[in-house]
């Protein structure tokens, strides 16, 4: 416990050097974009007109790189991901800096500056990572901070854990040798360890050796025989990673969880990563409010063209399911005649959707202008105030009917444990083209299973040219 709570500060420390090193390119990028001036054509106001936005970029970069979990297993991981994570940081928060000067109506905020910050804090942030890379290696490797391990258990799971667990890059673990639970294994050679003694002997190990994490991984009987071990651990220090074989072949991830305090073992396939979450509705409220802001007349003038070629209003309501079940009310512009919904019985035998959804490529009820509205996926733009009211993601699996929803199969409901989006996988795999529903249902469980903001960002790159060529829409 003391080495975690160590590891916590050391990066929330070092997350401030690079708080320091933001500010640094801001000011780079300011100054490399004054003395380029002749280059740019026009000339930067002074500084003080541009420092306010000095602390908002650094907190956003700050959520960013809380957000997309840079900071885990820093050790660990090639100069190739955090290159890859520091290049999705800053095209994120240029973005975002784009959007809030757009909402903010800040048109005096030279846009080039704001792009040379992206460059400048990609690059600055990138370079204090290879050095503090080569610095954690090298002070690894000399003995320091290194990890000791015992691993209880001497099958071909325990020593492939063991092998793993060394091979890390870093030399941040060094497995000490085995436990096992048959004492005639004791002193036996391993591959290129020993095993020390039994699980009960774990303790006067570490009486007389380094031991800073025991990986227990038993082969039979219950967890409460592994109780005491854990308990004599805990007193002394230790953390144990103890697996939990009868669950192992479940989906969910397992979290200890604490309610009305009292603590339980939580079963869950949803994400639980709340920093990141939380920068997703972020995105999401700053990029619905700001194409909001950008396309009202657009939106008030395609309102005014539906409502001019046909009977009816311009929007469209249904009653839809988001997350978890819950039932909102979601916004369309209407493709279709007035009365569309009670003309669905007669066309259910040209459905071209198997399963519970409804599909038809030439579907009479759609007008001229609603062909070209789905088309070019227009008709879904009034979903953004739903992404504003919370109801809805700009990515995430497509909310449906309730009537629809209520047809399901059990494992089709998990595709429901995300907020509900305007694009997913499904979008950009071809949506229509895609015409058995449990493939639909599967590539929804894909995102949910797969989610990170990187997959976000690569769904909503993906679906610009997905949208431009009208792929499987109709």
């Amino acid at each position: 416990m003391v080495n975690r709570h160590r590891h916590v500060w050391r990066i929330l420390l070092y997350h401030g050097v690079e708080l320091l090193g933001l500010s640094g390119a801001f000011f780079a990028a300011y100054f490399g974009r004054q003395w380029t001036s002749v280059l740019w054509g026009v000339e930067l106001r002074p500084l003080e007109t541009y420092l306010w936005l000095w602390p908002i970029t650094a907190a956003i970069w700050s959520g960013l790189l809380w957000g997309f979990n840079t900071y885990h297993a820093f050790r660990v991981r090639s100069l190739i991901y955090h290159g890859f994570a520091l290049g999705g940081v800053s095209a994120l928060g240029v973005v975002a800096l784009f959007a809030l000067l757009t909402v903010l109506k800040q048109h005096d905020i030279n846009r080039s500056f704001v792009g040379l910050i992206g460059v400048a804090s990609f690059l600055l942030l990138f370079m204090m990572r290879m050095v503090a890379g080569g610095f954690l290696t090298h002070y690894t490797q000399k003995g320091y901070d290194r990890h000791y391990v015992v691993v209880g258990g001497t099958g071909p799971e325990a020593r492939s854990l063991a092998a793993s667990l060394e091979a890390i890059p870093g030399s941040v673990y060094q497995v000490r040798g085995f436990v096992s639970e048959d004492p005639a294994e004791k002193g036996a050679a391993l591959d290129r360890w020993k095993v020390l003694g039994t699980f009960e002997e774990v303790p006067a190990i570490a009486s007389h050796e380094p031991v800073d994490e025991v990986y227990l991984l038993p082969q039979e009987g219950a967890l409460d025989r592994q109780r005491a071990l854990v308990e004599q651990c805990e007193i002394m220090g230790i953390t144990v990673h103890l697996r939990l074989a009868p669950f192992e072949r479940m989906l969910s991830r397992l979290e200890i969880h604490e309610s009305a305090g009292t603590p339980f073992l939580s079963f869950s396939t949803a994400p639980r990563n709340g920093a990141g979450l939380v920068v997703k509705r972020l995105m999401d409220f700053s990029g619905a409010l700001a194409m909001l802001a950008l396309l009202s007349p657009f939106l008030a003038l395609v309102g005014l063209l539906i409502r001019l070629t046909s009977r009816g209003p311009a929007v469209f309501r249904q009653d839809r399911s988001g997350m978890n079940g819950r039932v909102f009310t979601l916004y369309k512009f209407r493709t279709m005649t007035l009365g569309a919904e009670k003309q669905r019985s007669g066309l259910e035998a040209q459905n071209e959707m198997q399963g519970p959804v409804f599909k038809i490529k030439d579907d009479p009820r759609v007008t001229g202008l609603g062909k070209w509205l789905r088309k070019s996926s227009i008709d879904e733009l009034p979903q953004l105030w739903n992404i504003l009211k919370g109801d809805m993601s700009l990515v995430g699996p497509r909310p449906l009917p309730v009537y629809e929803v209520e047809k399901f199969e059990r494992w089709q409901r998990r595709r429901m444990a995300m907020r509900p989006g305007i694009t997913c996988l499904w979008q950009i795999m071809g949506r229509n083209r895609v015409t058995d529903f449990s493939e639909w249902m599967k590539l929804d469980l894909e995102y949910v299973d797969r989610w990170s903001l990187g997959l976000d960002l690569k769904i909503l790159l993906r679906t610009i040219p997905a949208v431009l060529g009208g792929r499987g829409a109709y």
